[in-house]
């Protein structure tokens, strides 16, 4: 395995997509559907080395997880990326945007760059 990616998207079609990618690429993934799911993830002793994030979720939104994330000392520093439909810009505190649609390659290339920054950093 290429480490833990936690991956929060709604889309439950997107949602399988995405983490099917990540597999066949190596990655183990935790989903979630929505931000509340993702911090009880990570409460969950996960320690993935990327987040991955939609910006529009049902109950605790991209920004709102993101918030919350940032507020927990020793999960502060997890790296995130966003994928977006959104043309708005970005929160602060990401390491990269992806807009949707966006190709396979691009995000199997996004999160292997990312996950050994983590690797390295650790």
């Amino acid at each position: 395995m290429r480490g833990t990616v936690l991956l929060l998207e709604d889309d439950v079609d997107v949602r399988d997509a995405v983490a099917g990618v990540l597999e066949d690429a190596g990655f183990c993934v935790t989903t979630a559907a929505n931000g509340r799911e993702g911090l009880q993830a990570l409460a969950q002793n996960t320690s993935p080395c990327l987040i991955v994030l939609d910006l529009w979720m049902p109950i605790l939104s991209g920004r709102e997880f993101l918030a919350e994330l940032r507020a927990e000392p020793e999960k502060s520093s997890l790296p995130v990326v966003l994928m977006t439909a959104s043309d708005s810009a970005p929160p602060s505190g990401i390491v990269e945007c992806l807009r949707k649609p966006f190709g396979i390659s691009l995000l199997v290339k996004t999160v292997e760059k990312h996950c050994l920054k983590a690797d390295r950093a650790a």
